[in-house]
Order: C-alpha cells, then sequence, then structure tokens
C-alpha cells in the first residue's frame, strides 16, 4: 500500500484558478481531467493525492497495466483567487476615497478583516464578494 501510495504522488497535477466556477479545478492528465475542485491548493493537492492513489490502487487490482508516471505540479493562475479579490477590494475603497476604517464600517467587517483582503491574505466569502461586485457596478449604494 506504501509503495502505491507513494507511485500515486508522482503522476502530474495541475491546479488552475477558474474564475467561471471560482475555485479552483485540479486534474490528473494520466487518469483524470478536471477530477476535482475546492477553494484551496492544498485543499486540491490533496484530492489529487487521493484520486491517483485510488485509481492507481483499482488498475494494480484488477492487473491492468500503467505507464509509470512523470512527476510534475502545475498551477495555472494560483495566485488568481487572492490576487483578484484582492485588487478588487483595494481599488473599489480607493474610488470611493474611504479609508480602511470606514470602508470595513460601511461593508460591516472589521478593519483587520479588510486589510486581509486587500493584502490578499484572506479572500472575502462569497456574499462579501458578490457585494463588493455590487458596490463597484453601484458605486452611489455606499451612501445609502
Amino acid at each position: 500500500m506504501k509503495k502505491t501510495k507513494n507511485i500515486a504522488k508522482l503522476f502530474t497535477r495541475i491546479i488552475r484558478w477558474s474564475e467561471e466556477d471560482n475555485c479552483y479545478i485540479g486534474s490528473l492528465p494520466e487518469i483524470a481531467p478536471n477530477c476535482c475542485h475546492g477553494d484551496t491548493i492544498a485543499d486540491v493537492l490533496s484530492q489529487l493525492d487521493d484520486i491517483a492513489e485510488i485509481s492507481l490502487a483499482n488498475c494494480t487490482a484488477c492487473g491492468i497495466p500503467y505507464d509509470p508516471p512523470g512527476s510534475a505540479l502545475i498551477i495555472i493562475n494560483g495566485g488568481g483567487k487572492n490576487s483578484s479579490s484582492a485588487q478588487l477590494v483595494l481599488s473599489l475603497r480607493r474610488s470611493l476615497g474611504l479609508n480602511q476604517g470606514d470602508f470595513a464600517a460601511a461593508l460591516g467587517v472589521s478593519q483587520s478583516t479588510l486589510s486581509k483582503w486587500e493584502t490578499g491574505a484572506r479572500r472575502p466569502d462569497a456574499a462579501a464578494h458578490k457585494l463588493l461586485r455590487i458596490l463597484r457596478d453601484h458605486p452611489n449604494l455606499i451612501g445609502a
């Protein structure tokens, strides 16, 4: 079992950010393209490990030959999620002419949370992200 796990870790993994799905998409090109998704790269890597291990164990159990895997991790637009959110928050706050404290109060979040959003250390949840996009498109609502 340990040998299978070690071999499974050698399959190529591709992780890409999907703006459409608002999540990371994971692929094992030799086994299963677009086979999982998650909120973080770590989540997707864990799922890819499990999928590769299960697929390899099934091949071994059924006597199906497989090509020895290469070894690659490819992250496409890996910073997409947090960097695009950070840019949205920062550019929106600046366009409204608000400091962090005032903008955080208007959004109903702490200044610490807003600061983390702006630096990309954290990202807004789905509801907050939607609110930010609405405010971007209708900045007059911030004073309402």
